[in-house]
């Protein structure tokens, strides 16, 4: 290193650069980018029940689950698929850009859960069946309310100064329980839609 006498215009001294990409890397996605994904998601779920099917009358089951089943059924899937996506890469592929996709993943995924879920309790209104009658809707909504709660306490590890450890290891442990209990729902769900199908 040079002393500071030797010091001049001739001898700049160069401070090192830090390691490890910037907000800037190249191929980087914008979180910013999924606000309109999950938008439409919301948005296309809600319009499409806000029509329900001319002569709809509630406690006719053909009317309510009979119809909307399937996209209740299509949301739920992908939810599952994409947060279980966004598990395995933070988990076992921690590849140089794997903290924005675990991101894009589990926001996605989130929004399909919302949305499904508001299609369930659409869909079970307007078939005349009392809310939270069985497991599957209990484990449904309990399901849905932690996946909230993950995703909160993953976007509050970068923004926390203190006990940011311990916002980590609840979010980790948090993601892990609720993909548990998102398998034990989906099969309840299946189990109670055969049921209900074959009336």
């Amino acid at each position: 290193m040079l002393p500071l006498h030797r010091i001049s215009r001739n001898n700049p001294v160069t401070l090192p650069q830090a390691n490890g990409p910037t907000d800037r890397a190249p191929g980087k996605i914008p979180f910013g980018l999924l606000i309109p994904v999950i938008l439409a998601i919301l948005c296309g779920s809600a319009s499409a029940l806000s029509t329900p099917p001319s002569g709809t009358i509630a406690g006719q089951f053909n009317q309510g689950i009979g119809i909307y089943w399937p996209y209740h059924v299509l949301l739920m899937s992908a939810g599952f698929v994409l947060i279980a996506a966004g598990f395995i890469i933070a988990r076992y592929h921690k590849t140089g850009n794997w903290y924005n996709a675990h991101k894009i993943l589990e926001a996605a995924g989130g929004a399909c859960i919302i949305a499904g879920m508001v299609v369930g309790i659409y869909m079970v209104a307007l078939s005349g069946f009392p809310p939270l009658r069985n497991i599957h809707e209990i484990f449904g909504v309990t399901t849905g309310l932690l996946v909230i709660v993950a995703i909160a306490l993953g976007i509050c590890i970068k923004r926390a100064k203190k006990s940011k450890n311990t916002i980590r290891v609840s979010h980790r442990w948090l993601g892990r329980i609720t993909l548990g209990l998102m398998v034990i729902t989906i099969i309840l769900g299946l189990l109670i839609l055969t049921t209900l199908l074959q009336r």
